[in-house]
């Protein structure tokens, strides 16, 4: 999981707002500023806990679900040249006669 995890985050393809949540949820833990302050024993470390283990989940469903090479609006590569459409572009034999 953890060289498929680098290698997702280094894929151009994914959004940088997907590379980002897991980020986020850690500063927000280190945060000062929470929803519920953390003086407050046990129910502000709540919130902590909720957002690191809402991005955790999060980022272990994005990294499973994350093909290498293909998303879901992309066609899979076959070697085939393509037009702008996307449509292969195989060239026609001519014959000499």
């Amino acid at each position: 999981m953890g060289t498929r995890f680098f290698h997702y985050v280094r894929d151009p393809r994914v959004a940088t707002w997907r590379k980002l949540s897991g980020l986020l949820a850690v500063l927000y833990f280190v945060s000062p500023v929470d929803a519920i302050p953390d003086f407050i024993p046990f129910v502000g470390w709540l919130d902590d806990l909720g957002v690191l283990s809402a991005a955790a989940f999060f980022m272990v469903r994005e990294v499973q679900r994350w093909r290498p090479g293909t998303l879901s609006s992309e066609p899979e590569l076959d070697g085939l040249p393509r037009d702008e459409q996307g449509q292969p572009r195989v060239p026609t034999l001519r014959r000499h006669s």
